[in-house]
């Protein structure tokens, strides 16, 4: 039984893509991953991981164990830095592509628990999606319960096979590529990660 997508107009396709309130800010954030993709000194991964965090409302010093009682700069120096640094996120990001985007998510994830104690799941998706945004789909509540609405899961989404994921993100990143395929089909254009993100933000205001 074939997926039937949720009447989405070419007009609110329109919209969506034409509101530009966000673009300057995360051309900012794009620009910034693009010179800086390396995880190689403290400055860069703090000014990634605080901005990026900070702009989505995904904050990663939002942590479970506050035992420390650091304030949120010195918690980035002493936890944040040195654990991505010592990590192997850049092999991670350098061999990333549709095959084992959703195990690379997980081990972002991974990492980002451990300094937080929290899974991270949407800080984790907008991390990757401004290093590679033209792979990665951006998660949060709002884009979760829109594409429940519209694409919902059965036999007809994308196989994504492998046993380390999140499977939260699975079927999230499994019904983005679907609702991709069908609107571009749908709209003559092609559509990127950051315009589908879009679209299920305008249909979460109007559902």
């Amino acid at each position: 039984m074939k997926i039937k997508m949720e009447n989405i107009t070419n007009q609110e396709i329109e919209k969506a893509l034409a509101d530009d309130s966000g673009d300057l800010g995360n051309d900012v954030l794009y620009r910034l991953c693009r010179e800086h993709p390396l995880h190689k000194t403290d400055q860069e991964i703090i000014a990634k991981v605080w901005l990026i965090g900070r702009s989505y409302a995904a904050a990663i010093e939002r942590r479970k164990n506050k035992s420390s009682d650091l304030p949120g700069e010195k918690f980035y120096a002493s936890e944040v830095a040195p654990k991505i640094k010592q990590s192997e996120i850049d092999q991670w990001l350098a061999v990333v592509n549709i095959e084992n985007a959703i195990e690379t998510h997980w081990k972002v994830m991974g990492l980002f628990e451990k300094i937080s104690g929290h899974k991270n799941r949407s800080l984790s998706s907008k991390y990757l999606h401004f290093h590679h945004k033209d792979l990665f789909f951006i998660y949060d509540s709002r884009s979760a319960a829109a594409i429940r609405k519209v694409a919902p899961g059965n036999k007809e989404l994308p196989n994504l096979s492998s046993e380390n994921v999140d499977q939260e993100y699975v079927r999230f990143f499994q019904r983005c590529l679907w609702l991709k395929e069908n609107l571009e089909q749908q709209y003559g254009k092609p559509l990127s990660p950051r315009d589908v993100d879009k679209i299920l933000l305008e249909v979460e205001d109007r559902i």
